[in-house]
């Protein structure tokens, strides 16, 4: 061997050293990711920021990765119980993220351990929430009594600081994935709301029977003043009427006495007497004495030959 191919030799080596001890001290941080260093199994720090870093080989530290993005979590489904003594499902969903690396790795270990004791956490708070209230702060006719927004603030407030400062974890969101009821309780649930629209519909039916008598009274006692204005009306025109006419008739009588008297027993024997009327009667009394057959007497004749010079 020459001394070219043994210093080749003693180069490749050491240079195989050296990379072998740089893949052992150094390590890459992504912006991805939460790198925690441990020494003998303990975390003693954690990498500032992306890039290269230098560690002591192993066995002596190791390095731990942790996801440093938002991660999605959804509690298991499981009944909870209403103020009201209702059952219900009502799943939530958590956004979060490991904002303290070092205290998580500390506390739970592991992604898994964190997801298993978010569950609890939010399995928890959303039980002691729904305990206060009622049925219908869930599903209502009404949008003001459905306090699904109350309730999800309220969990977020009870599991982000129990999150934050006992595991190092960031709860971002939470929120309600659905409200559902236990097939069981489904039924009895339906009644009810039969049984509260029916009373709705009988409280409305009422109202409307209490609003159209309302009407009804005021139609009525609208038809009655005006009933009673148009009887005035009519007595006082009929009144004013009647006037006229004995008015006229005293005119007219004073005009002529004789010719008034005719005319008016002409009038009433028209009345008495229609056409193809048999009657039997004395005709010497007024109106029937124009039924004799007699010529007729000197006033008539004048008060008949008055009435021709009279017609145009």
């Amino acid at each position: 061997m020459t001394f070219r191919q043994l210093a080749l030799r003693v180069l490749f080596s050491f240079l195989l050293v050296v990379l072998l001890l740089a893949s052992m001290c150094l390590y890459q941080a992504d912006e991805r990711e939460h790198i925690v260093v441990t020494r003998f199994g303990a975390p003693v720090r954690v990498a500032p920021e992306p890039g290269l870093h230098v560690r002591w080989p192993w066995p002596v530290e190791n390095v731990v990765r942790f996801d440093r993005r938002l991660q999605l979590q959804t509690i298991r489904l499981s009944e909870a119980l209403t103020s009201d003594r209702r059952n219900v499902l009502l799943p939530l969903f958590a956004v979060w993220r490991i904002d303290d690396p070092l205290r998580f790795l500390q506390a739970l270990g592991g992604e898994e351990n964190a997801r298993r004791k978010l569950d609890t956490l939010l399995t928890s708070a959303r039980n002691e929430l729904l305990a206060r209230h009622e049925f219908s702060a869930l599903v209502s006719t009404t949008p003001d009594a459905v306090k699904l927004a109350e309730i999800e603030a309220g969990v977020l407030a009870a599991v982000r600081v129990v999150a934050g400062q006992s595991f190092g974890v960031a709860v971002e969101r939470v929120g309600v994935s659905q409200v559902s009821l236990p097939e069981a309780n489904t039924v009895a649930v339906l009644e009810r709301m039969r049984a509260e629209r029916a009373q709705f519909a009988a409280r409305f039916r009422a109202e409307g029977r209490q609003e159209a008598d309302r009407i009804r009274a005021e139609a009525e006692a609208e038809r009655t003043v005006l009933l009673a204005e148009a009887r005035e009306f009519a007595e006082t025109s009929r009144g004013r009427a009647e006037a006229e006419a004995a008015k006229l008739y005293a005119e007219s009588r004073a005009l002529d006495p004789s010719l008034f008297s005719f005319l008016r027993e002409l009038q009433t024997l028209g009345r008495l007497a229609p056409e193809n009327t048999t009657l039997v009667l004395d005709t010497a009394s007024p109106p029937f004495r124009l039924l004799r057959p007699e010529p007729a007497t000197a006033p008539a004749a004048s008060q008949i030959s008055n009435l021709k010079s009279q017609i145009p």
